[in-house]
């Protein structure tokens, strides 16, 4: 039996604090296709507003009627991949594939999927016979085949680096065939897919038989150094998400569910350089943003000109945000006139995203965090970043400022900014959701983002106070109906109580499905399987709900609750 609910740690970073999902926004829908790259907030029906407790209808003078809330109760983790595939990231890439197993240990039992893609969004400067830009096209292919297809070398610039994929990985695609899966949008129907994916505690995946997720993913992970020097992070991490609702991408369509929490990881040594559309000639004949407007070819420093701003005469900064600038390079402009795509396009996006989610769960967060150029222990605040030109002509010829980090290969890195922002949109506690690229060893961090991502996932509080109906008890007496709801087939089926066994819930004979009351706050019952979660205690309810199934949870599946509220909050719920 597999218990679709497990204990997490709080977050804080308050819903009501959002954006209000009633508005339209630049969020994918759940489903239907992609027409430009945006779309509206989906739509849910109205919730019914029943009473169990009583046969009236919110009538004038009769008890406060029941509203259906939505029960906050997936294990489902959806994580995105924007990996640098650029010149200098071979070793980066080996040290990321070898971390995976750190990764993969600290998803722990969530049901997770794992999509990965490119920093290469394409660009003027870059061929795209030469870079194949994957524009936020998920991969799922062994870097085998990319060292065969020459992706770990650039003849007469760099020489072979293909140990960056053979160090950790000997499986080509023919040992890791995909096994055929039906997401929430397929019907039903089973395909292999460009991701991959596990049932946490069952170990299931889409794998084949024998080959571990952290071994696939030590496979599939390094991305080659042949994509476009002028990396377009946000832009890749837009397109990624938005292809997901695109009935027309074979490679993206279904990836991130409704219900499941959302993490995009970003993995690069450079800054950000998503171009807005129709500003591309800053990359060509207009060298306003260019380090060196006598030179034949503008370097990376126009992606930090063009979308940064610092504060003070140089060459120490006081501290560097993302900035507006128009095509004649004034900043400060309006977001239309901008040269990048703004931070403000982005952040909108997922939090359109999160909103979307808040419909199944008012708690669902959506995170960016990032492996980028901030020195060891910026995570912790154990180190700050410095904005500072650098010293060496050269790399600030390169980069337009000096580097944020430099690793043990001295090799450096560009601190982040525009990205930043957008990862510290979403921070949820005082820690900082951005870890060195120059690190010697990614494990720690990535152990670290894999238990952020589980620590998403929380308890099944009922979020409003439940109505006791005997008040002489020590413990709580509910009367509540729950309802498993499939908003793809249009179904909402009552879901029945659980049988207790001892301290053991189990589901009834003839069912898949059931749910238990968790009413013990603090030692009331002899039993253990009653007792709430410390997190649904902390924040003052007096009721919460845990699901068990006998059989593996369909996709896109979710709960809801209607339960006869309190009309006494104060005594029933004192601390809420």
């Amino acid at each position: 039996m597999t218990a679709l609910v497990v204990a997490s740690g709080c977050t804080e970073r308050d819903p009501g604090d959002e954006t209000d999902s009633g508005t339209t926004t630049d969020g994918p829908a759940t489903g239907g296709p992609m027409t430009d790259g945006t779309a509206t907030a989906p739509t849910t029906d109205p919730p019914t507003t029943t009473d169990p407790s009583s046969d009236t209808e919110g009538t004038s003078g009769g008890p406060e009627p029941a509203p259906t809330v939505p029960i906050g109760s997936s294990v489902e983790a959806d994580i995105l991949f924007v990996v640098d595939n650029s010149l200098s990231m071979a070793t980066r890439q080996a040290k990321l594939a070898a971390a995976m197993p750190a990764f993969v240990g600290g998803l722990g039992g969530l049901d997770y999927r794992i999509g990965i893609t490119t920093t290469d969004s394409g660009n003027p400067r870059c061929s795209a016979n030469a870079t194949g830009p994957e524009r936020g096209e998920l991969v799922l292919t062994s870097c085998l085949e990319r060292v065969a297809a020459g992706e770990f070398e650039v003849p007469g610039i760099l020489d072979d680096v293909s140990a960056a994929c053979t160090a950790a990985c000997a499986l080509g695609d023919a040992d890791l065939p995909i096994k055929p899966t039906a997401t929430h949008a397929s019907n039903g129907e089973l395909a292999p897919r460009k991701w991959v994916e596990v049932q946490g505690e069952s170990e299931i995946s889409n794998l084949p038989d024998g080959v571990s997720p952290a071994q696939a993913l030590q496979c599939f992970m390094p991305q080659g150094v042949t994509g476009c020097g002028f990396e377009s992070h946000l832009e890749s991490m837009f397109t990624a998400l938005a292809r997901t609702s695109d009935v027309g991408s074979a490679s993206n369509f279904g990836f991130m569910r409704p219900q499941a929490s959302l993490s995009v990881v970003l993995f690069s040594d450079e800054t950000d350089c998503s171009p807005a559309p129709g500003f591309e000639e800053i990359f060509t004949d207009n060298k306003v943003f260019w380090e060196d407007p006598d030179a034949p070819a503008p370097t990376s420093a126009v992606c930090w000109n063009a979308g940064v701003r610092c504060e003070g005469p140089g060459p120490l900064y006081a501290g560097c945000s993302a900035e507006n600038h128009d095509i004649q390079g004034n900043p400060g402009v309006s977001d239309d006139a901008a040269v990048l795509q703004p931070v403000s396009h982005y952040i909108d996006f997922l939090q359109a995203i999160e909103d979307q989610k808040r419909v199944f769960d008012s708690f669902a967060e959506v995170r960016m965090m990032m492996i980028a150029g901030v020195p060891p222990g910026y995570e912790t605040h154990d180190s700050e970043l410095v904005y500072e030109d650098a010293a060496d002509p050269q790399v600030q010829l390169d980069f337009g400022i000096g580097h944020g980090c430099i690793d043990a290969e001295s090799l450096g890195a560009v601190p982040p900014v525009r990205e930043r922002e957008v990862a510290e949109a979403f921070a949820v506690d005082e820690n900082r959701d951005i870890f060195s690229i120059c690190d010697s060893d990614y494990s720690a961090a990535l152990a670290a983002i894999a238990t952020r991502i589980a620590d998403q996932i929380r308890p099944g509080c009922m979020p409003l106070c439940v109505a006791d109906l005997d008040p002489s008890s020590s413990v709580l007496d509910p009367n509540c109906q729950v309802f498993e709801v499939d908003a793809a087939a249009q179904t909402r089926v009552e879901v029945v109580k659980c049988e207790a066994f001892g301290d053991v819930w189990t589901v009834p004979a003839g069912s898949t499905v059931c749910f238990a009351e968790l009413i013990d706050q603090g030692g009331q019952t002899p039993s253990s399987g009653d007792d709430m979660s410390a997190e649904c205690v902390a924040e003052g309810f007096n009721l919460e709900f845990q699901f068990i199934r006998n059989t593996a949870p369909p996709s896109g599946v979710t709960f809801e609750a209607v339960c006869a509220p309190s009309p006494n909050v104060s005594r029933d719920c004192p601390a809420l």
